[in-house]
């Protein structure tokens, strides 16, 4: 077991079963330029302080900026997850939503789109699809529910948006701006 594992838990059979997960659902894998991003959810503040210093083991703390809300730390993974012909560089630990229960564990992948946000929607236009920050601002968020878990997809990485954001000093992200 790798460092990574043992902060995380099972990371390959977790991205075996999403790749299986969203090749069954139609899902064409070349319309992604990378898989940028595993999300591990938390579900209490103090493991959500506990996670990041875990975290900090195995991958170097990017930023914390506050999305509706609520902080989620993007940290940088000092070595990649290389799955498949996948590099995954690294993770998003969203602090728990006020009032909601969360499962602690692996939640969700983002992928990187080739095409653009349009194109991508007319081209899965059967799909029913969580639209609710696919106006969020520089980086807009399509969500879409698999059998076991959540997939996402993005137009710009998330090391690439925290880049943004610290350049443009955006610090609260909120759906809809």
């Amino acid at each position: 077991m790798d460092d990574l594992q043992r902060v995380v838990g099972d990371y390959p059979a977790f991205l075996d079963r999403l790749l299986r997960e969203v090749a069954d659902e139609g899902f064409d894998l070349s319309d992604f330029s990378q898989m940028d991003h595993i999300c591990y959810r938390i579900g209490t503040l103090e493991a959500y302080q506990s996670k990041k210093q875990e975290l900090a083991s195995v991958a170097r703390l990017l930023a914390e900026t506050q999305v509706n809300g609520r902080p989620i730390a993007t940290f940088r993974l000092r070595e990649p997850i290389r799955h498949g012909s996948w590099r995954i560089d690294a993770i998003e630990l969203p602090a728990p939503k006020p009032g909601i229960e969360t499962k602690e564990g692996l939640e969700h992948v983002e992928f990187v789109l080739y095409i653009d946000k349009e194109d991508f929607l007319q081209k899965y236009a059967h799909k029913q699809f969580d639209l609710k920050a696919a106006d969020r601002g520089i980086n807009p968020e399509i969500g879409y529910k698999l059998p076991s878990c959540g997939v996402k997809f993005h137009l710009l990485s998330l090391p690439a948006v925290v880049y943004l954001e610290h350049k443009l000093g955006l610090h609260d992200i909120r759906d809809g701006q």
